[in-house]
């Protein structure tokens, strides 16, 4: 029936001034029985809605709170019953138009779930003008059971000494009340298992938030919705049934409803509870398509029969092409910064990546903006996006709402484009620009920069650090600690400092010993083996420090793409360069796997370790393919280094034990794995038990396992290991004068490209020179790997000059 048609009929609309009041209760639900169509009015004047609705009287009533104990019956005709105007999320009013059978489907559907009986006594948080607490007050007063209205609002201190005094049972939120609670949960306490039901309303809330609910209502049959005023409690979701992956979702259709999605991915929802038209601006509308659908606003998927939220499809941030839902990015905020309300999240334009993060916080919200930039680029990088310069941050006095309390995150969109001027596309000019700038610009191989990227935002890896750490100490004097993690804005603000003496890491000093020794063994100079396999164990370590923060977040493409790039394209072009000048191709050389058919063949430098190297990066991240593995990661990464390390003890005495691979000289993945984990272990040691712990196992396992190899391994394998791990461990930087330091820094940097090119050298001084003198040949290997290195910086940085003057000259033109 239509508001034409009521409008003749003996029924009368009544408009009824909202209040979360008693009164307002009983005269709605009194309005119900008599067969009058309800009509929820802001106020006594509200024009817009009488005059759309055409209302034929006005009724304000009492705003008591407190306790409310009635009986109704709910009506199945279909006859309308209300006319309930929402704002929706882009501030225009629209009335909707519900019958007795709509709001009775719920009701029915729900408490049949939750298995409500007269014994309910429930505290509703949420205004009962609203959907939600109006759904709620419905199927209480239908069992007979009891509500409580909350004069000042949802109160967790209330609520915990109302359970404390066995005053209520049950509870009612939407989720962004709930954070507050759990973030309260003290107030509580053993309380939580008095309540026997719970319902949460319809915005996205996390896994481990839902876990939490029920952890502290141990005892309660919780039940999530997800709905709209059109269509109320769509999908329910049973809590307390739940386990895993299915937390996420808001549940599944029951009983008439039916749920789908459309092909861009949005959610239609069909059923008797579906409200059949809108009135908007006085012309009526209908709701469903011709079969019955209503397409809704928001995104979704299906998986098993669960739905699971993904955000509203005009909300949706589309940064690089990656999709983020600004709702389940605010949660993931709420939790690193401690906070549950004062903030919104929402698109802005963003002149690289199409859109960007815009951030809009109120007073209530204290953190430092610097503490809230990492906070925010973080929770972004956890929804695989890294654009630290995507994201801006506004402060406001309060964020624009809607009469329900949704964020209009549309119009704050547009505020933000109408204050803020397009913005363009800077492109850096090394010398043009900031000479830190620059040299990020050039050694990154990138075009553009925002003042708010890192080193590790931007994607460096081990092979770029030492080569950009060299160009900050070059100009600042010294090398600031935690350099990688600091912008670049950041970073241009350091006041340079001549010193004698600065400290350089470790990591670089090892690296550049281990390589020497490794030419030198080659040269005939000395026989120290085993220096290959410190670099095996450093490279773990520098997977775990650069690549890591991408690997937990299920980032595994890109990061790990780039980092074999660049291990892999100068590999295949001097193997390649090489077969073709003797005319012997091998394909196990150039795909990496003939470490597998024969240790001894080579491409003028020995390919094994380059094969094992690519190998076992390829497994180790395979292991990050596995989500639950991902989040161990996360929470605890030195246990998990401590997990894979067992995987390669396993891998190397189970497989060992079946397949004899001494020909090989074990320099398979399986048998080395364990080296590479240790590396990782390393890493993230950073207590005092943990690097003893660390220190432990390297002085009791790697001696072990050294010596059960098929294959003949040296003593001297597990002292490079043993020591160069348990310096990284205690001493990751030294002191040294800057005359040594840039040296040690140099060889370090360019370590790669002397164990690809050094045996190249020594052939070159033998054949031409006609020497075999091992010191000549050694110099020969070292500086000749570094002077390819330092020409293959030269063609870098003249490349990425000539695209910056194309780019401008390109910007110019336009």
């Amino acid at each position: 029936m239509t508001i034409d048609e009521t409008r003749n009929s003996v029924r009368t609309r009544l408009g009824i001034v909202a209040l979360n009041s008693t009164g307002y209760l009983d005269a709605i639900l009194t309005c119900l029985e008599s067969e009058e169509i309800a009509v929820p009015l802001k106020h006594g004047d509200d024009h817009d809605r009488i005059n759309a609705a055409k209302v034929d009287r006005v009724f304000t009533p009492t705003s008591e709170a407190g306790w409310m104990s009635r009986g109704f019956k709910p009506s199945t005709s279909h006859e309308p019953a209300v006319i309930s105007f929402t704002s929706g999320t882009e501030g225009k009013p629209k009335g909707v138009l519900l019958t007795h059978s709509n709001l009775a489907e719920v009701v029915s559907r729900l408490n049949g779930l939750m298995q409500v009986t007269d014994e309910i006594r429930e505290y509703i948080g949420v205004p009962v003008y609203h959907s939600f607490g109006f759904g709620r007050a419905r199927a209480i007063s239908s069992v007979g059971g009891q509500l409580y209205l909350p004069e000042t609002g949802f109160n967790p201190a209330e609520i915990g000494a109302m359970l404390k005094r066995g005053e209520i049972n049950a509870i009612s939120a939407v989720p962004s009340l709930w954070r507050v609670l759990l973030a309260n949960s003290d107030l509580i306490g053993n309380a939580g298992r008095r309540v026997r039901w719970i319902e949460i309303g319809s915005q996205y809330m996390s896994r481990q938030e839902k876990e939490a609910m029920k952890a502290l209502f141990p005892e309660a049959r919780i039940v999530q919705h997800y709905g709209l005023t059109e269509a109320s409690r769509t999908t329910l979701l049973e809590l307390h049934n739940a386990e895993g992956e299915a937390l996420e979702s808001v549940g599944k259709a029951i009983g008439s409803v039916e749920v789908q999605l459309t092909e861009d991915g949005r959610i239609a929802i069909r059923g008797e509870h579906v409200a059949q038209t809108y009135l908007i601006e006085g012309e009526e509308a209908p709701i469903p398509d011709a079969d019955g659908w209503l397409i809704t606003k928001d995104l979704g998927s299906l998986e098993h029969g669960l739905l699971y939220y993904k955000g509203r499809a005009d909300d949706v941030i589309n940064c690089g092409g990656l999709k983020v839902h600004p709702e389940a990015l605010e949660t993931k905020l709420y939790e690193k910064i401690g906070y549950t309300t004062g903030l919104a999240i929402c698109r802005k334009p963003d002149p690289v990546r199409g859109e960007g993060f815009l951030v809009a916080v109120t007073p209530a919200v204290t953190i430092d903006k610097s503490q809230l930039r990492d906070a925010v680029l973080e929770a972004t990088q956890e929804f695989g996006v890294n654009a630290g310069n995507a994201i801006a941050i506004v402060e406001l006095d309060e964020l624009p709402k809607t009469a329900t309390g949704k964020v209009q995150r549309r119009q704050l969109a547009d505020w933000y484009t109408q204050q803020t001027p397009t913005a363009t596309v800077e492109t850096v000019d090394p010398k043009r620009k900031n000479y830190i700038e620059s040299a990020f610009c050039r050694l990154l191989n990138l075009r553009h920069l925002q003042p708010e990227d890192t080193f590790i935002s931007l994607g460096g890896d081990s092979l770029s650090y030492v080569q950009l750490a060299m160009e900050l100490e070059r100009h600042l004097g010294y090398l600031p600690q935690g350099w990688e993690h600091l912008s670049i804005a950041q970073l241009e603000t350091l006041t340079p400092e001549k010193k004698a003496f600065s400290p350089i890491e470790t990591n670089i000093i090892l690296r550049a010993i281990a390589i020497f020794v490794v030419v030198a063994d080659h040269a005939g100079l000395m026989n120290f083996s085993g220096g290959a396999f410190l670099l095996l164990m450093i490279a773990g370590a520098n997977l775990a420090r650069f690549q890591s923060e991408a690997l937990v977040q299920g980032r595994l493409v890109q990061p790990i793409l780039s980092l074999l790039r660049n291990l892999v394209t100068p590999y295949l072009i001097i193997s390649l360069s090489y077969q073709l000048w003797k005319r012997d191709f091998d394909l196990s050389v150039l795909f990496l796997f003939s470490n597998f058919v024969n240790p001894e063949v080579s491409a003028i430098f020995p390919v094994w370790f380059v094969s094992v190297l690519v190998q076992i990066i390829l497994l180790f991240s395979l292991l990050f393919t596995l989500k639950p593995l991902r989040q161990f990661a996360r929470v605890s990464p030195w246990e998990f280094g401590l997990a894979t390390l067992v995987i390669g003890i396993i891998a190397k005495l189970g497989v060992g034990a079946v397949w004899n691979t001494a020909h090989l000289y074990d320099r398979l993945p399986h048998m080395l794995f364990w080296m590479f984990s240790m590396g990782w272990i390393i890493q993230f040691a950073h207590t005092k038990q943990q690097k003893a712990v660390s220190t432990s196992l390297l002085w009791a396992l790697v001696p072990i396992l050294t010596r059960l190899s098929y294959a003949y391994i040296s003593y001297t394998y597990a002292v490079w290991m043993v020591l160069g791990g348990t310096l990284l461990l205690w001493i990751p930087t030294v002191p040294i004068p800057q005359f040594i330091k840039s040296p040690l820094q140099t060889v370090g940097a360019a370590t790669y490209y002397i164990y690809l090119f050094h045996m190249i050298l020594i052939h070159i001084v033998s054949t031409v020179g006609h020497t075999e003198n091992p010191w000549v040949n050694t110099v020969a290997g070292i500086f000749g790997g570094i002077a390819v290195w330092a020409g293959v910086q030269t063609v870098q940085s003249f490349l990425a000059n000539r695209r910056s003057t194309q780019a401008e000259i390109d910007a110019t033109a336009l």
